[in-house]
C-alpha cells in the first residue's frame, strides 16, 4: 500500500499557496501546470486539488484493442 504523504502549507497574501517540495516531487507537477481545487460544503475541512490534462490524445489507447485492425476491418467491409 503506498504512503500518504502529509505536509504543510500556510496560505499568503492575495490567496496564494505553495506547494511543498515533497509533494511536488511526489506528484511530478511541473511549472506552468494547471490545477484545479475543489472543496465539499459539507466537508468544508477537505480541499482536493488534482491536475488539469493539457491534452487527452492517446489517453485511451489500447483500451479497445487494435484500432486500426479494427479501422481496417470496417474499412474492408465497404
Amino acid at each position: 500500500m503506498a504512503t500518504t504523504i502529509s505536509a504543510r502549507a500556510r496560505v499568503r497574501a492575495r490567496n496564494q499557496i505553495t506547494i511543498p517540495e515533497q509533494i511536488v516531487e511526489a506528484a511530478e507537477i511541473a511549472e506552468g501546470e494547471t490545477l484545479i481545487v475543489e472543496l465539499d460544503p459539507a466537508r468544508p475541512d477537505v480541499l482536493r486539488v488534482r491536475r488539469v490534462r493539457e491534452s487527452y490524445a492517446g489517453a485511451l489507447s489500447g483500451v479497445y484493442g487494435d484500432a486500426r485492425a479494427y479501422l481496417e476491418d470496417e474499412r474492408g467491409d465497404w
